[in-house]
């Protein structure tokens, strides 16, 4: 099944109530049909109905148990959205910790994927986003490689930290990834697309999301990265593998946690 990847980082408080109760209200009630959600819940699977529970009763779960939501669309095209949030951001130390993720069955279409991502730009005010597929995101950000035990696999260079993810099909920068790069730069710059909106600019690499991932594809956002900056932006191919690795002192607690359970279970019997 080929999804749309949607996402987009930021750091205002998405778990304010009347906040949450707009986003809602209008992702239910005006968005296009097609793109509104039809259930939510805490965690999967996304069970409650809009239809039966309402907007309502969503911000409540949310707000008394400091969870962030799932929402799910089970009618074509489907679904699933994950917003990442916790009440307590002392103890994430990203300083764009949230995220809004969404998996769009691919029969959603390129516009409506836009649409979303407008949306999701104009009420979460977020530093950075992009509309991939899940392959392409995969390919960038995916990693395999042995470690204790066997093999390890992990997702690297997601964060806005000392650089951005990456250039996909269409990327948003927001005003503090704008101002991070150079106002020039993107006054300077050669994309498929270029449209400010928001403080920030959505910078589309070439024509169509089904193109995600192609030789074409990949030159076309090479082009824009070395145009903004190559420093700004994560390169899996300079991931340190080694540093990514379980430590001989990490080995060596792991190993001990594994005799320990060993031993309960022995004692247990």
């Amino acid at each position: 099944m080929k999804r749309y990847l949607l996402e987009i980082k930021t750091n205002k408080n998405i778990g304010d109530e009347r906040w949450l109760r707009h986003l809602l209200t209008e992702w239910c009630e005006e968005l296009d049909e097609a793109l509104r959600p039809e259930r939510f819940g805490l965690g999967e699977p996304v069970r409650r109905r809009f239809a039966d529970q309402g907007v309502e009763l969503a911000v409540r779960l949310s707000v008394d148990s400091g969870i962030s939501l799932m929402l799910a669309r089970v009618s074509k095209p489907k679904f699933l959205v994950d917003i990442d949030w916790r009440r307590d951001k002392g103890l994430d130390p990203r300083i764009f910790p949230w995220s809004c993720t969404v998996w769009l069955h691919f029969s959603a279409g390129d516009e409506r994927a836009l649409k979303l991502l407008r949306f999701l730009i104009r009420h979460f005010e977020p530093v950075f986003g992009f509309v991939s597929t899940e392959e392409d995101h995969r390919d960038k950000h995916f990693i395999v490689f042995d470690d204790i035990g066997g093999t390890a696999e992990m997702y690297v260079g997601q964060d806005v930290e000392e650089t951005l993810p990456g250039v996909y099909w269409v990327t948003f920068f927001g005003p503090w990834a704008v101002e991070e790069i150079g106002k020039k730069r993107f006054a300077e710059l050669k994309a498929e697309k270029l449209e400010s909106i928001d403080g920030g600019y959505l910078v589309q690499a070439y024509e169509s999301g089904s193109e995600a991932g192609s030789p074409l594809a990949k030159q076309a956002e090479t082009r824009i990265i070395n145009q903004l900056g190559k420093e700004h932006f994560f390169d899996k191919a300079s991931v340190d593998i080694e540093a990514l690795k379980t430590s001989p002192e990490e080995e060596v607690l792991v190993e001990e946690k594994i005799r320990e359970s060993k031993a309960k279970k022995r004692e247990a019997k």
